[in-house]
């Protein structure tokens, strides 16, 4: 059992902010890394000459300001803290930071806080966070470049088995993953067959896989369900007369993480 000490809520909520900086950088770097990964493959297999500088690693160098480029030291990486205490102004150029950083380190911690009370043990509530943490990460990434990290959904799914290791879901989690990945290569396959045109991504066959394997199969095309008419929702409503690809895992993970907590109620 999670002892609700006030002490164990301020350090979960603290890791979680930690997780909420962490993806806001990662958001931004593993794009560009994927990126420079693709195009030197490219120019490696035309036989072209690649001088493109790498990116940052995903996880190493110094944090700092996208524009004077200032090193960040620790106190200027506080989630939320720093943000506050510098007034929203780099410490360096006075140029204000961008609310994406805080808002995605808010959103983590929103999305995962009431776990601290719902979660049974330390085990659960480990696991637990690192599926909604992963697919949330996902989800930002997506919809601001419209792909989905193999390292998010790998990470996500290995979660949700070891959490059902040594129980009687665990057969219900396998269907759940094979399922959900195959119910959207299904429909991709068909879409292609009669349009001639891609009309979903593998991404979002394997992010559906995670929620088969975290939800079961028994909660998969509710799931889906609620996706579809939040993804037909958005389109009504911000996409009125632009015709423009959609990406559809935020509406996956919106939907996947809604319908955790609804059946935990």
């Amino acid at each position: 059992m999670i002892e609700t000490t006030i002490f164990n809520l301020l350090l979960y909520a603290s890791t979680l902010l930690c997780l909420g900086s962490f993806a806001a950088l990662f958001s931004i770097r593993w794009p560009r890394t994927n990126q420079y990964l693709a195009e030197k493959e490219a120019h490696e297999i035309l036989s072209q000459k690649f001088t493109r500088a790498c990116p940052k690693s995903i996880s190493f160098g110094r944090s700092q300001c996208m524009h004077c480029l200032h090193s960040l030291s620790w106190k200027d990486t506080i989630p939320l803290i720093s943000f506050i205490l510098l007034r929203g102004q780099c410490r360096y150029c006075s140029h204000s930071i961008s609310s994406r950083y805080w808002a995605i380190e808010a959103l983590f911690l929103i999305a995962c806080l009431p776990l601290f009370f719902l979660c049974s043990s330390t085990y659960q509530l480990l696991l637990t966070t690192l599926i909604i943490s992963s697919l949330l990460m996902a989800a930002i990434i997506d919809y601001e470049h419209q792909l989905i990290p193999n390292e998010c959904c790998g990470l996500a799914i290995a979660a949700a088995f070891f959490l059902n290791i040594g129980t009687v879901n665990l057969d219900s989690s396998v269907l759940g993953a094979i399922f959900g990945y195959g119910i959207i290569y299904l429909l991709r396959e068909l879409y292609l067959h009669f349009r001639n045109t891609e009309g979903i991504g593998l991404g979002d066959a394997k992010l559906l896989a995670v929620l088969g394997a975290w939800l079961y199969v028994d909660h998969l095309f509710t799931t889906l369900l609620y996706a579809s008419l939040l993804g037909i929702l958005y389109t009504a409503v911000c996409h009125k007369k632009e015709r423009q690809n959609i990406p559809f895992g935020p509406f996956l993970t919106l939907s996947g993480i809604a319908h955790f907590y609804y059946i935990q109620l």
